[in-house]
């Protein structure tokens, strides 16, 4: 993979972000937009569960703005505490048991909210009575170690995942060829949010049968704006 190639088509991604109007000030966006990442796979059978990718992986640097990760901790006791001591959303027992007693459309919501849901193990029982219906299709399940980080069994455990969440994103192609990732925001440093996108696109064409040959194209996109195909082709017409 062309290394100028990828930050030429991330500069181009970021620029047209810019709302521009001949005639008028170039106008910027009044929120911190994400920074897309999507690939699209060919010549792979998904019918053959060895070709899905469903993983947490850890980046080089943070891919949000801000001191917490968006996570909800679900848990009890120390780990309850310590979870409230860094400031984010927390379930107890009684909690998800109420949740449960919630409309459907509530609790589609709730499942939604969070990137990611941290769960004490001995919790994950009742978790996955109450929410798998609600997690599982939207591809939020806790998930153990080596495929996620979200079950733990400690306050020093949830220490470690409160930091690591701050460098996560969420891997996963199932039914359809095309992954769809967050690399970052716009407002991170441009070298930082290449190290990221690097190490992704690398992970990805490590699970592939074919390597790079098996990448039937590429895109980077911010939240609102217009998408950059990775591609000198495509470039040159948006570069003039």
């Amino acid at each position: 993979m062309d290394d100028k190639l990828l930050k030429r088509s991330l500069n181009a991604a970021i620029d047209l972000s810019v709302m521009k109007k001949e005639g008028f000030k170039d106008k910027l966006r009044k929120f911190d937009e994400s920074i897309d990442l999507i690939i699209n796979i060919k010549d792979i059978n998904l019918n053959d569960p060895k070709n899905r990718i469903d993983k947490e992986i850890i980046l080089s640097n943070e891919v949000i703005t801000g001191d917490n990760p968006n996570i909800c901790v679900i848990a009890s006791d120390e780990i309850l505490l310590e979870a409230k001591k860094l400031g984010v959303d927390t379930l107890d027992s009684n909690g998800l048991v109420n949740l449960n007693n919630e409309e459907k459309k509530f609790k589609k919501k709730f499942a939604k909210k969070y990137d990611y849901f941290v769960v004490e193990d001995k919790m994950m029982r009742d978790v996955a009575r109450y929410l798998a219906r609600f997690l599982g299709p939207v591809g939020k399940m806790p998930k153990p170690f080596p495929t996620g980080y979200g079950i733990i069994s400690s306050p020093d455990d949830l220490k470690v995942a409160h930091e690591r969440y701050k460098k996560t994103i969420r891997v996963q192609m199932k039914k359809q060829p095309i992954i769809f990732v967050k690399i970052g925001k716009k407002s991170m440093d441009q070298e930082k949010l290449y190290e990221n996108m690097k190490t992704i696109i690398n992970f990805i064409a490590d699970k592939m049968p074919h390597k790079f040959n098996n990448f039937k194209s590429m895109y980077l996109k911010t939240t609102m704006g217009k998408p950059v195909k990775v591609t000198d082709q495509f470039l040159k017409t948006i570069e003039v």
